[in-house]
């Protein structure tokens, strides 16, 4: 598909898309736009009717199957939101160029880097490392000893990647990750704490993107593992030995302890935490600031601290909002219970006769 002028046509769009084409087919697309910041020649993906409805008719629109009337300019899909990431995709800035060393890289003679990488300014990659074909390291990122990154991972400046750490293929690694470091172990002898050598290394599946400042450690034993298509948001820790299943998604600020298991395609809200050696199973949600402090079975929805049953804890927040109430209802049944008498009409007891 060509671009026609640094724009894309409508149809060239719904083609895209696979999607239904509904007016004018050469309407010229310069970019995506939120409802509220659309401005002539940009198109907007909705899937709330309340927006589209408050959108002028002239606005080119991606959106559900049946929603565009004939007087209407756009595309229907079955799935807006994954069209919607398709959609920005054709107008996303290019990365670095590759196939090219920059001189102020240092690059061990007995690492191997494929010809069609891309190593930045002031990268450092040590002995017996390997950077397969089309990957992408940004300035600054430290690769260790007997690091293998695989074809088309992109990894964003100031990263570190520890000794032996395994990254798959097409990864994102964001800026100032840390893949790899040595794991939180001490225990205590004479009251003194003595550290614990993590001899285990990370491995990382494919198609994997590690958030800005995360954290993940290698294993004591063995080897911390990300299974592929996980995404990890900003700020997360996973600890040591920890393992973590495919599709996931841990979001910012999400703490998983030492040899804790999430199962497959996990949701892990903002700042939840998962005990050490807890499973959370396949399928399942953890509410945002949530504790798992046990075993949470497979397809469950938790929340609360220590985390339950997302039902049960919404009834548990409910009464705790009327405690007030209940506390003032209680004294004046216990006050009858001593028998003061009535009540006045104020609700105060007054003695009997």
């Amino acid at each position: 598909m060509k671009k026609f002028d640094d724009a894309w046509r409508l149809s060239q769009v719904a083609s895209f898309l696979c999607g239904r084409l509904v007016g004018d087919p050469d309407r010229l697309i310069l970019g995506v736009a939120s409802p509220e910041e659309v401005t002539a020649g940009y198109i907007c993906v909705l899937w709330e009717k309340s927006a589209f409805r408050k959108l002028a008719k002239d606005v080119p629109v991606v959106v559900p199957l049946g929603w565009l009337e004939p007087d209407r300019i756009g595309v229907e899909v079955e799935e807006p939101k994954i069209a919607f990431a398709k959609l920005l995709s054709l107008f996303e800035r290019p990365r670095t160029p590759k196939c090219e060393v920059h001189p102020t890289a240092v690059i061990s003679q007995s690492a191997e880097v494929h010809p069609s990488a891309y190593i930045g300014p002031f990268c450092v990659v040590r002995e017996g490392a390997k950077i397969a074909n089309d990957v992408v390291l940004e300035a600054h990122v430290f690769v260790g000893k007997d690091v293998f990154i695989d074809e088309g991972t992109i990894v964003e400046p100031h990263v570190t990647l520890y000794h032996g750490v395994k990254l798959g293929k097409r990864c994102l690694i964001h800026a100032g990750a840390s893949l790899g470091c040595e794991g939180f172990g001490f225990c205590s002898r004479d009251g003194k704490l003595v550290k614990i050598p993590q001899v285990g290394g990370l491995v990382i599946g494919d198609e994997v993107e590690v958030g800005a400042l995360t954290s993940i450690d290698r294993g004591t034993l063995g080897d911390t593992r990300i299974g592929s298509g996980t995404k990890i948001g900003d700020c997360v820790h996973v600890g040591h030995n920890a393992q973590v299943g495919s599709n996931c998604i841990l979001v910012a600020m999400t703490g998983i302890a030492g040899s804790a298991v999430i199962e497959d395609n996990v949701i892990m809200a903002a700042q939840s935490g998962v005990k050490d050696h807890a499973r959370v199973g396949k399928g399942s949600i953890v509410a945002a600031k949530s504790g798992v402090t046990k075993d949470i079975p497979p397809g469950m929805m938790v929340s609360g601290f220590p985390a339950r049953d997302h039902r049960e804890e919404l009834k548990i927040q409910a009464l705790t909002q009327r405690l007030p109430e209940i506390y003032e209802r209680l004294l004046r049944l216990e006050r009858l219970h001593e028998g003061v008498g009535n009540e006045d009409e104020k609700g105060n007891p007054s003695k009997a006769d």
